[in-house]
């Protein structure tokens, strides 16, 4: 089976040198005729791998791969094959895994994700794959690129040049160690233009420690979410330093016209700090769930009578609060879309807005994007937008990017309307029973699972949230662009003091 594959490899390198397209979609009908029930973990892998590049491939000789479109069938594809690989590799001890397709498989993950504008999520996936191998060139030369990009959507001025030093010194290391041949001379060319903004060996910002809190509870609580990348801060993409242990990101300078009501106090700040404070609240409430796990009975669990329905089912405070954090964090997103449906004036009637439909046209069935969106080259907008895909949005296929979108979907329509049942993942295979057994009223999962969806969805919003505050910033960089600055005065937003004392 592995030379069969090697020949396969073979023969999509070679289409895709030749950019011949018939000799990819044969490839793909090779690929399909392969029984995946036969397949072992490292051969699924390798195969969803060579499915991934085929589309890739595809992408490439249509001509998409630098414009800024907004939908494109082959990069869904890819980036859920890449998924499916990882998921793959993931079942494969790494004492046991003697190549490195996880490494490639997560690093063109990586970059089709930064491609896209889901550069939060793309920095993350390079990490891991340095974290195993420090010295994986591609994760570290895409990785710094990425960076540089970041930096341009930023508005902190004081963290643009954290983000380009890094950058610089990322893309010099990759170059070092060495890269594959066809990113040389992009690389090389960033370096250069790096190099022409200042001199990165003379930029010596060293961040001093600071406190991570008084109390025992709330240092543990600000490491974990450090260690997460939970902090609605863009440094925690970067660091895990004591510096980044807040969460400073707003809703960036606006231009009001003089004239709207309340022009002193645009709504938006008003919601932004109500999805934030949703978002932070749901984080802690994951966090003590976490925690409480780990320790003896609740009080508030003892002297109640429950009975015992033999199948190893959990009763606890802990899962309550993990099934209130996942339900709290995953409303944020139709909320979102609020937000965007009025700053970026959609006129959608607010009864019909959610976060995977706000980008559409309304009212009609072919579901086309909306002309504001299809021609914008806001990179973290587009983001946002392809974010939205990983919740169970609908492809030309009916199927989403995220291999676990329908379960996400099913977790939170059982927590908020039916039943989900909790179970000891030591002791039941829940997975197993899922897949054979209906789950209309209820649906089995193992508390291992809840926090593991629980985390990734509290990640995604966190990523969402930067990612609407950076697409605002780029929106309102190019008005005022086309203002004279004659015309705008300067308004100043007090911070709420209390939160802001210790």
């Amino acid at each position: 089976m592995e030379s069969k594959f090697d020949d396969l490899a073979k023969t999509i390198d070679q289409a895709s040198d030749e950019k011949n397209i018939d000799a990819i979609n044969r490839a793909l009908e090779k690929i399909e005729k392969n029984n995946v029930e036969e397949l072992s973990s490292k051969e699924l892998a390798r195969l969803y791998f060579l499915k991934a590049n085929c589309y890739a491939t595809k992408r490439v000789i249509s001509g998409d791969v630098k414009n800024w479109s907004w939908e494109d069938e082959n990069l869904e594809k890819e980036i859920y094959y890449l998924r499916l690989s990882i998921s793959e590799c993931n079942s494969i001890p790494i004492k046991d895994d003697y190549s490195d397709l996880r490494y490639r498989v997560q690093t063109n993950l990586a970059n089709a994700l930064n491609h896209v504008g889901r550069f939060v999520e793309a920095i993350e996936t390079w990490d891991n794959v340095l974290n195993e191998n420090p010295t994986y060139a591609m994760a570290i030369g895409n990785r710094g690129h990425s960076l540089s990009w970041y930096a341009r959507y930023l508005y902190d001025p004081y963290h643009q040049p954290i983000f380009l030093n890094e950058s610089y010194w990322e893309i010099k290391k990759a170059l070092e160690i060495g890269v594959e041949k066809h990113a040389v001379k992009d690389l090389l060319d960033w370096v250069d233009h790096l190099d022409s903004l200042t001199d990165w060996n003379e930029f010596n910002f060293e961040p001093g420690d600071e406190s991570r809190g008084r109390s025992k509870i709330e240092r543990s609580y600000r490491t974990w979410c450090i260690d997460n990348r939970l902090f609605l801060n863009p440094l925690n993409d970067i660091w895990m330093k004591d510096i980044v242990a807040n969460d400073v990101l707003t809703f960036p300078p606006t231009i009001v016209k003089k004239g709207d009501e309340n022009p002193l106090f645009p709504e938006v700040y008003g919601i932004y700090n109500q999805l934030k404070q949703e978002y932070v609240s749901a984080r802690y409430i994951l966090f003590e769930a976490i925690e409480e796990s780990n320790t003896s009975l609740h009080f508030s669990d003892k002297r109640v009578k429950l009975y015992d329905m033999l199948d190893y089912r959990e009763y606890r405070l802990w899962i309550e609060k993990l099934k209130m954090a996942f339900l709290s964090a995953y409303a944020i997103f139709d909320k979102i879309a609020y937000l965007l449906n009025q700053h970026w004036n959609l006129s959608i009637n607010v009864q019909s807005v959610k976060f995977n439909s706000v980008w559409m046209k309304p009212g009609d069935k072919r579901k086309p994007l909306l002309e504001k969106f299809r021609y914008s080259d806001n990179w973290p907008l587009r983001g946002l937008f392809w974010l939205s895909k990983d919740l169970y949005f609908r492809t030309s296929e009916n199927r989403p990017i995220e291999p676990d979108a329908r379960h996400l979907n099913h977790i939170r329509n059982h927590i908020a309307h039916k039943y989900l049942r909790v179970y000891d993942h030591r002791l039941v295979d829940t997975k197993t029973w899922r897949e054979n057994s209906g789950h209309e009223l209820s649906y089995p999962i193992s508390d291992l699972e809840l926090k593991r969806q629980t985390m990734k969805v509290i990640k995604l919003v966190r990523s969402a949230l930067i990612y609407l505050s950076l697409a605002a910033h780029a929106e309102e960089s190019k008005a005022r662009k086309i203002l004279d600055d004659g015309l705008l005065a300067e308004m100043e937003l007090y911070e709420i003091e209390e939160l802001y004392r210790l």
